[in-house]
């Protein structure tokens, strides 16, 4: 899948699993694709702490800050899960660039607990996804159709339980991303 001339934003924070990036960002860079980190705090720009299960995991720096992102700049957005998730999720500027992502029907892929920023951008009601199962009931309690399987596909939405699902994910994120129109320019 060589020449899949896409630019993918990863909004990360503090406490992203590792996993959940370095594979889908392999997947994504090995097709071609431009992967962009995008913080949300200036700091971010310096180091954004990683996890690798409960120990520390290798950091990353912010490339781009979510309040300068908009839509128009990306093709897809990923959203690894691990802590992370839950330091984004209630970010103004996180969810109103998630919510340009969705109006656009870009690809939109969430790791895990990436699925909780969907939730407070107050978007699953009626849509079919996955995540971690520790919030299988935030999914329901927020009107989502959980499904408890390695990935999930609604519409623009790929998503998945996490790092035991990845080979599967990053194939279905690759072939949404081939299936989809034009880079941009």
């Amino acid at each position: 899948m060589q020449g899949l001339d896409k630019r993918i934003a990863v909004l990360v924070a503090d406490g992203f699993e590792e996993i959940d990036l370095v594979e889908p960002q392999r997947a994504l860079e090995d097709a071609g694709a431009i992967v962009t980190i995008v913080g949300i705090s200036e700091r971010a720009r310096q180091k954004i702490r990683a996890k690798r299960g409960l120990d520390e995991g290798t950091a990353v720096k912010a490339e781009e800050l979510v309040a300068d992102c908009t839509a128009d700049d990306f093709d897809a957005l990923l959203i690894p899960g691990g802590l992370s998730p839950d330091r984004l999720r209630t970010d103004p500027e996180v969810q109103r660039f998630v919510h340009e992502i969705d109006e656009a029907k870009k690809p939109l892929f969430a790791i895990g607990h990436g699925a909780q920023v969907l939730i407070s951008a107050k978007l699953v009601r009626s849509r079919q996804l996955t995540g971690a199962p520790s919030i299988a009931d935030d999914i329901r309690n927020a009107g989502g159709l959980f499904r408890d399987q390695p990935t999930a596909t609604d519409s623009n939405w790929i998503t998945t339980r996490g790092g035991e699902d990845l080979p599967l994910f990053n194939r279905t994120m690759l072939e949404k991303l081939a299936a989809t129109g034009a880079a941009i320019a």
